[in-house]
């Protein structure tokens, strides 16, 4: 009799301890919400102090008026969820990575989302993924195993998707085919990655760091994982002529915030870098500033 592969030991549920939504009956309260606008543009406006000038500090006088809470990340009756719910709900927005990865053995295809990545370097091109919590999940254990991973950027179309991957499903199950995202085969590596995504990048593990708890310094709480894009993968109407700049209209990126919340980036404005200090030097109201701090 063949054992049943739905019978494995689930992941741990970290859900239950971060206890992330606040509403008794969500479908009730999203109902009450307008639907979602799929075919919002790119909305440009002005930045938020157009007549700004270099000494002008915040643009209004609200913060002069708040006081500022100041807490301790180790005192009492304060746990790490907190620290981390606390981390997730400031820290924004975050992108969302897609991250795909194999088992050693090659049998087992793995997908979870995770806001904890960034660009850590252009030369070479890397990023990085943090995985926080004292296990070691399936993405960490088969990036460290293999030393491959495929990051696939989450787009609003596929949030859903993204969102569902995220079950903590044993180690043998794959999130693929619940997900019903379509794996597509890289050109170098291993892991496949998203087809219905815009966006992603073949990478292989160049470092990783193991965090220790402040606690308990024998605990690892967090590994940070340093890995090297080999080959990127974007939609050809996605990108501009100069194969460099990524067009956020085509991307339609949706970020992470704290609790059950997500955005896109729709409303933009642009703001243009100093001039070159030689020529504010010329300003003599710059003059003044440099002066002051002399």
């Amino acid at each position: 009799m063949q054992p049943d592969p739905l019978d494995g030991v689930e992941a741990p549920d970290q859900e239950a301890s971060i206890q992330r939504n606040p509403y008794t009956d969500f479908s009730a309260v999203e109902c009450q919400r307008p639907s979602y606008q799929h075919d919002g543009m790119l909305k440009f406006s002005k930045t938020p102090n157009t007549s700004w000038r270099a000494g002008d500090g915040a643009s209004n006088k609200d913060w002069e008026h708040r006081r500022f809470m100041s807490i301790d990340p180790y005192e009492d009756n304060r746990g790490p969820w907190l620290n981390y719910k606390l981390l997730i709900s400031a820290t924004v927005p975050r992108p969302i990575a897609l991250a795909s990865t194999v088992s050693a053995d090659g049998m087992t295809r793995n997908l979870a989302p995770f806001s904890f990545w960034q660009c850590v370097s252009v030369d070479p091109p890397m990023y990085s993924l943090s995985f926080t919590g004292r296990g070691v999940n399936d993405t960490l254990t088969n990036i460290l195993a293999t030393g491959e991973v495929c990051i696939s950027s989450t787009a609003d179309w596929i949030i859903e998707a993204a969102n569902f991957a995220s079950v903590n499903t044993p180690r043998h199950i794959s999130e693929w085919p619940m997900s019903g995202l379509s794996p597509k085969p890289s050109e170098i590596i291993q892991p496949p990655f998203v087809a219905e995504s815009p966006y992603s990048v073949e990478c292989k593990l160049h470092s990783h760091h193991d965090i220790y708890s402040k606690i308990n310094p024998k605990i690892r709480t967090a590994t940070l994982v340093i890995v090297e894009v080999v080959r990127f993968h974007i939609w050809e109407d996605a990108i501009g002529p100069d194969r460099a700049t990524a067009n956020m209209d085509k991307l339609r990126p949706v970020f992470r915030a704290g609790g059950m919340m997500y955005g896109t980036c729709c409303d933009v404005f642009e703001l243009p870098r100093p001039r070159p200090f030689r020529e504010l030097r010329e300003d003599n109201a710059i003059n003044k500033l440099v002066s002051e701090t002399q």
